[in-house]
């Protein structure tokens, strides 16, 4: 589980190149927030705890037989 803030704020440009702000509360929240990672290039299993993702990476490594 990734944990995310229960508010956001997203400042973004507008197809004519126009700032403009808005706000979101819970899931919204969330989406802005997933898809911010995305432009920044972080993967969900960046945010987790590093414990958790050492057993992920290893589950899938075994799973894909990689070395």
């Amino acid at each position: 589980v990734v944990v995310r803030g229960a508010k956001a704020r997203l400042r973004a440009q507008d197809l004519n190149g126009e700032w403009f702000e808005e706000d979101a509360e819970g899931y919204a929240a969330r989406c802005f927030q997933h898809e911010t990672d995305h432009c920044d290039g972080t993967l969900f299993i960046d945010r987790l705890p590093k414990l958790r993702r050492d057993m992920l990476v290893k589950k899938f490594k075994k799973e894909k037989n990689w070395k």
